[in-house]
């Protein structure tokens, strides 16, 4: 059996026994105080092993079962091998991957001395934010722990630059909020350093900062339509001039990478979803404001990229926050019984799509390393 089945049900197991009396009777011979403890911190004991668990599975999975990762453990050999001032010089072309993360790379091989260690501290790093992010921005923690693994899991598995990334921009979000640029400039300098494509997060934080709903609305609007209408002249140019090692994406059929429909139609229905539930608090400053602004970036990515790999690749740092926005979108459904149904099935329809996907070509051989 794949190793996705016994993750998504263990996963299952744990959320409710976290969230029934199962946990209770487990420990009813221990003292009272403990089985009090337990339930006054019942949802960050149930974060902290849910996360920890899906932390094993990403950290000690084995690199040469799937695919990009192997180019990976090549280029820690390889930065090995480099000085210093090579790898920063000449990791780009050599190593075919950004400064910051060659310097990474070079960090850990001299440190550690085993190429398994890029993955494990990778995932630590990524999962140590992704608990942070649910606990200040989340209202219902198992909801976003399972979208995160039917949604985000298997991908985060091999795209290592992008996810890491992706997690620098979710460090920056208390600095968007707080409208510090100084800070969010530093680690958006990190996360460029980690992969280029993350350039796109930039706006993010000018776009927050407009007050007015209307005028943020019709801007966000026009831009959809600009980037669809222009997007196939542009990414040619951006990519040959400024992404060079980028441009094995422009030959990508559509639909590798994700480049079709689904995930634009499933994006959109969830904009449709959350704007009928949040009306007036869809824009409203802080954590709303920002899923939204997330989710139309999206939609706009993948419609504007139907066909282009690298889009789809870059449309990934906006849609692989549904661990956030879907959570942020439920929690204004006035009945607890009607979120829990529909969390449900959020749950078992994408979870369905996540159990079907272990036969994938790109994971399909996904299994631990051997100890």
């Amino acid at each position: 059996m794949h190793l996705f089945y016994y993750l998504f049900f263990l996963e299952i197991l744990i959320a409710v026994a976290a969230y029934t009396n199962v946990t209770e009777y487990v420990f009813m011979p221990v003292k009272q105080r403990t089985v009090q403890y337990l339930s006054d911190h019942r949802q960050e004991i149930y974060l902290m092993v849910a996360l920890g668990v899906m932390l094993f599975f990403h950290a000690f999975r084995d690199p040469l079962s799937l695919v990009d990762t192997p180019e990976y453990y090549s280029a820690c050999g390889e930065a090995r091998l480099m000085s210093w001032g090579d790898v920063i010089s000449k990791g780009y072309v050599e190593l075919k991957t950004e400064t910051g993360f060659a310097l990474l790379l070079k960090l850990i091989v001299d440190v550690f001395r085993s190429p398994q260690m890029l993955f494990i501290i990778t995932s630590a790093f990524m999962f140590f934010v992704l608990y942070d992010s649910i606990r200040r921005y989340s209202t219902i923690y198992w909801f976003s722990v399972l979208v995160f693994m039917v949604d985000s899991f298997a991908q985060s598995l091999f795209i290592l630059r992008g996810f890491m990334a992706l997690f620098v921009f979710l460090l920056s979000f208390p600095f968007i909020l707080k409208r510090q640029i100084l800070p969010f400039l530093l680690l958006s300098i990190l996360a460029f350093s980690i992969h280029m494509t993350s350039i796109v997060l930039i706006p993010v934080y000018f776009l927050y900062g407009i007050k007015n709903a209307k005028y943020l609305a019709l801007l966000l609007v026009s831009g959809l339509v600009i980037v669809v209408l222009g997007f196939e002249l542009i990414l040619p140019l951006i990519v040959e001039n400024l992404l060079s090692n980028y441009t094995y994406y422009l030959l990508a059929a559509e639909e590798y990478e994700g480049g079709n429909w689904k995930m634009p139609a499933l994006l959109s229905f969830i904009l449709i979803f959350r704007i009928m539930v949040m009306r007036e608090h869809f824009f409203e400053e802080g954590i709303n404001r920002l899923c939204s602004i997330a989710l139309i970036f999206a939609i706009a990515l993948y419609v504007a990229g139907m066909g282009f790999g690298l889009i789809n690749r870059i449309a990934l740092y906006f849609s692989n926050l549904t661990f956030l926005i879907l959570p942020n979108t439920v929690q204004y459904l006035r009945s607890s019984t009607l979120q829990f149904v529909v969390c449900l099935v959020y749950i078992l329809f994408s979870g369905f799509f996540f159990l079907n996907s272990a036969s994938d070509v790109l994971w399909m051989d996904y299994q631990l390393i051997k100890i």
